[in-house]
């Protein structure tokens, strides 16, 4: 068994359990009760929850996201349906592994719009989250000229480019530099300099609450975003 299976079969038995166990997961918070309702916090199925003035709690289950703003008490139970087919085949559970996500339901909006889950942000530097590297892609949010980046993987001499056209947000990663895990790489061309540090979920725990759990445990919080984005339901208020 090589490294990456190893350490992804690790990282899977760490949070299969608390994935399981979990009917609803909290996946961002701020304001005056955020340590009470911490990312990656579980909470029971018809849990209440008590927010203050300027809390805002998000929490996902296997319908989808949902935002929480204080004051108020909320029960977690209350959840608007996501797409069933979009969340098995981003879990692996359809034979459509590689579905591009960010076409449900409409796709992501605001900073994550145009991308999916396994999209990697080259405007931001971070922890990427990787269950199959044949996944991995390249995301830039401004595609109005063409451009170039280069990729180094830290610590070796290897280096690949990718060219974008104009207009073009998404690329594959380059073939000739192999994703591996716990590898770091740089990323110089458009924008900011970036490093970006591999992190291996093979394979991916079935379900959202097992995938938001594993970014979060990973700290991959631009894929937590785009996760986020993508199975939104309307706000409570």
């Amino acid at each position: 068994m090589n490294r990456w299976m190893m350490a992804g079969c690790a990282i899977a038995l760490a949070t299969s359990g608390v994935a399981a166990q979990a009917a609803v997961l909290v996946v961002r918070s701020s304001g005056p009760s955020a340590k009470a309702y911490p990312a990656g916090k579980a909470l029971a199925e018809n849990q209440p929850i008590q927010l203050r003035n300027n809390d805002v709690v998000i929490l996902l289950d296997s319908r989808g996201t949902r935002t929480l703003r204080g004051p108020g008490t909320y029960s977690t139970s209350v959840s608007n349906g996501g797409s069933t087919a979009a969340i098995a085949a981003l879990s692996g559970q359809s034979n459509a592994r590689r579905s591009r996500v960010g076409a449900v339901r409409g796709g992501p909006t605001g900073a994550t719009s145009g991308r999916n889950v396994w999209q990697v942000d080259i405007g931001r530097s971070g922890n990427v989250c990787i269950a199959n590297p044949a996944d991995i892609g390249l995301y830039r949010a401004d595609s109005d000229t063409a451009g170039r980046v280069t990729l180094k993987q830290l610590g070796s001499n290897n280096i690949a480019t990718v060219d974008f056209a104009a207009g073009q947000k998404n690329a594959a990663w380059p073939a000739t530099l192999p994703v591996g895990a716990g590898n770091r790489y740089e990323v110089r061309g458009i924008g900011p300099t970036i490093t970006l540090s591999a992190r291996p979920i093979a394979p991916v725990p079935a379900g959202l609450e097992g995938l938001a759990q594993s970014l979060i445990r990973n700290d991959c919080q631009a894929q937590l975003d785009v996760l986020i984005d993508t199975f939104a339901s309307p706000s409570a208020s």
